[in-house]
């Protein structure tokens, strides 16, 4: 159902860069892999993301941290949706950002 809406406005190569887990139990969860991107693109890809799924869910964003830093300081300093109501950094890993997303 999720991957169905998203293919509508992503491209293959930004669906191959997204795994979702749905289960009855949890809560959606959504890793998106942003490496590679320039920070336009990853906010543009995020954004899509967010306002797409239309339901509450976690999302992971794998960014890197070795080479370079300019998404996570974006993510960090500069991003906003009215539909994330918690963003943190992963506590052990630098390379990764969880936001929970609601409906």
């Amino acid at each position: 159902m999720i991957i169905s809406r998203l293919r509508m406005v992503l491209t293959n190569d930004e669906l191959d860069r997204i795994t979702v887990k749905e289960r009855e139990s949890e809560k959606i969860r959504i890793t998106a892999d942003v490496h590679g991107m320039k920070c336009y693109e990853a906010r543009r890809f995020i954004n899509n993301i967010i306002n797409i799924v239309r339901t509450a869910f976690q999302l992971v964003i794998i960014h890197g941290y070795n080479h370079g830093t300019a998404i996570k300081e974006m993510l960090a300093q500069n991003f906003s949706n009215d539909h994330i109501y918690e963003q943190f950094p992963d506590p052990r890993n630098q390379g990764v950002t969880h936001m929970l997303i609601d409906a």
